[in-house]
């Protein structure tokens, strides 16, 4: 009975590490055809798994998101050179309450670059320096 704990409480651990690594190792969004060089980023130093959509406005790019971004996780989004606007969404997997961390972007001239933090049940955002 003590080796089947065991062997089950392996096997939880094992596939824990599996989702986390698949998580790490996702493919970020990409504005396709982008040449301006700006971008949005972010940095997940919270204790949740985040999710980023942009939605591009009069931009040929097709609206994308980034799924599964695990803690100590970095990622950004090229600005397509015709977007004229963008609606962010940052979600937290199961967060039920909180406060809203999806920045207001109007000026796609500059980089903007967020740091995650908190819990499931409070993130936070907060601006930081490219």
């Amino acid at each position: 009975m003590r080796n089947i704990k065991k062997s089950a409480a392996y096997g939880v651990a094992a596939l824990g590490l599996a989702l986390v690594g698949g998580a790490m190792t996702a493919p970020s969004a990409a504005a396709a055809g982008s040449g301006s060089g700006k971008y949005i980023g972010f940095s997940n130093k919270g204790w949740f798994i985040a999710e980023t959509c942009y939605h591009w406005t009069n931009s040929t790019t097709p609206d994308s998101c980034d799924k599964g971004k695990a803690i100590g996780t970095d990622w950004r989004v090229e600005i397509p050179d015709d977007a004229q606007g963008v609606k962010v969404e940052v979600t937290v997997d199961g967060q039920i309450a909180g406060d809203n961390v999806s920045p207001h972007i109007t000026d796609l001239s500059r980089n903007y670059c967020y740091e995650l933090s908190g819990y499931t049940w409070g993130p936070k955002r907060t601006d930081k320096t490219c």
